[in-house]
């Protein structure tokens, strides 16, 4: 059986998410945006949610998450405001902190991704050592994630010439 491809808006599918973690049943689906880059690539890397404890989320936690403006939101927890029930959440690509994000608005949470066909775990250690990483940096990694994109660019052009 062919594996089948729907292609929606997450304000339309928000809802079946929410039922199925809510119902114990994980959800994998293909990111869109950049935010989460290097580790999730737009269009080719999933992640895979699972049921949230919206309110006992912890630092490095993936959550789901809705803003005021409706759109929806995959970025990393780096702090948690345990008497404000709320977290400090970033883009692995950005630097700027949303401040002050309610866990009422929290979806889901990332349990697991597969980037370049290869699948991983929240738990994994290479996994972990690279978000302890990448936090520390977090005052450079926009300019590390220039140098990765301009280098990724030169090495298909490099592939492009080689195959000329």
């Amino acid at each position: 059986m062919e594996k089948g491809v729907i292609s929606s808006r997450m304000s339309e599918i928000s809802p079946i998410i929410e039922e199925c973690v809510e119902n114990g049943t994980d959800v994998n689906f293909t990111i869109r945006g950049f935010s989460m880059y290097p580790l999730l690539y737009s269009l080719r890397d999933s992640v895979l949610l699972t049921k949230a404890d919206k309110n006992n989320l912890k630092k490095f936690d993936i959550p789901l998450y809705v803003r005021p403006d409706g759109s929806y939101v995959l970025h990393r927890i780096v702090k948690v405001n345990k008497e404000k029930n709320s977290y400090d959440i970033v883009g692995d690509a950005q630097k700027e902190i949303e401040r002050g994000v309610s866990g009422s608005t929290v979806i889901a949470v990332v349990k697991g991704f597969e980037r370049k066909g290869r699948k991983f775990t929240t738990d994994n250690i290479l996994y972990r050592i690279y978000v302890r990483l990448w936090y520390i940096l977090m005052p450079v990694r926009p300019y590390i994630c220039r140098i990765f994109l301009k280098a990724g660019k030169l090495i298909l052009k490099l592939r492009k010439i080689s195959d000329e």
